[in-house]
């Protein structure tokens, strides 16, 4: 098993996507990418994550509180890089 397989095994500077909509309420929605801080998997079931607008650097959530069913760790694959991309493109002329 390896961490894009198995979220149990993310580590910190892992970037992450989100599944689903479940932290709308702080502003994160499915698709947002952001970046592990410290995960808490083994005891606790989550991660901590930062997200930011990708051309404006300003914070979008700090240190959000993430599930492990709610993400997944993005590898270099083609899919994951379209992810990224089409990321991106939500922000670009905000």
């Amino acid at each position: 098993m390896d961490k894009y397989s198995d979220n149990s095994l993310v580590e910190p500077m892992d970037d992450i996507i989100l599944l689903n909509d479940n932290y709308a309420d702080i502003g994160l929605y499915k698709g947002y990418i952001g970046v592990t801080v410290a995960s808490f998997i083994p005891q606790r079931d989550y991660i901590l994550a930062d997200f930011f607008n990708p051309f404006s650097g300003k914070d979008i959530a700090v240190q959000a509180k993430i599930r492990k069913k709610d993400f997944k760790v993005l590898s270099h694959s083609t899919e994951d890089k379209l992810s990224m991309k089409e990321y991106k493109d939500l922000f670009r002329n905000k």
